[in-house]
């Protein structure tokens, strides 16, 4: 509805492409209804933990990694090439007044709140574990959160000394901040490992706590506050 809105009093962006174009996502969902192939049966395949991923490739929202490119060429017996996006063909140049539509019918879909699918990152089960940023969920919980920045993210507790406040098999979702609430459950990063604790203060020294009360101080400069908890999340039973 909100999108209605904006493209009738600003003017819908330009699709750019005429005729055959198709993204990704358009062929992989081509492809599963041409093959009679299920969403679930196609991450079986590709060895994913969950379907969800799936439907965020046909929606566009990202695109798999180039692993996943090889299996998905595999499984359809395509080419890796064949999976990439079509080449827009020309389109007149627009006017300024067009530019000026979409450029502010942009800024205002920018100033919206975003609803963001939740990832998980990872399985933890030590009190210090590594973590990487730059790969791609394949897991993602069944719950949407409306951002304004950066998307929330997961990581599944699979033993209680990554968090002593959480059970086993427990989600704990954070939320990116610099400036978390104090009191809560931060997501710390020291030397290249990370941990989970509860920040006491902030400013030049962290004061952080652990389950048993016990606390420490840390120069801000050595340990980086990666995000504070926003709630624990058990999936319910099938």
């Amino acid at each position: 509805m909100i999108l209605y809105l904006l493209k009738n009093k600003y003017g819908a962006p330009p699709c750019g492409a005429k005729g055959g174009y198709m993204n990704l996502g358009q062929k992989i969902d081509q492809l599963l209804k041409t093959t009679a192939m299920t969403k679930v049966e196609l991450s079986r395949r590709l060895g994913l933990k969950d379907s969800s991923v799936i439907s965020h490739w046909v929606k566009n929202r990202f695109k798999p990694d180039r692993d996943n490119m090889e299996k998905l060429s595999h499984v359809f017996e395509k080419p890796v090439s064949y999976f990439a996006d079509d080449a827009y063909t020309y389109a007149p140049p627009r006017t300024d007044e067009e530019e000026l539509a979409e450029k502010k019918f942009y800024e205002l879909l920018s100033s919206l709140p975003i609803t963001k699918h939740i990832g998980v990152l990872c399985e933890v089960s030590k009190e210090y574990f590594e973590l990487s940023y730059y790969f791609q969920p394949e897991e993602f919980l069944p719950l949407l959160l409306e951002v304004k920045n950066k998307p929330p993210f997961a990581l599944k507790i699979a033993d209680k000394k990554a968090c002593p406040w959480a059970h086993n098999g427990e989600y704990a979702i954070f939320v990116n901040t610099n400036e978390p609430p104090l009191g809560k459950l931060v997501l710390i990063k020291e030397y290249g490992v990370y941990s989970i604790r509860k920040i006491i203060k902030t400013g030049k020294m962290l004061i952080l706590e652990d389950k048993s009360g016990k606390q420490r101080r840390v120069k801000t400069g050595r340990a980086q506050i990666m995000g504070h908890l926003l709630a624990f999340y058990r999936k319910p039973e099938a």
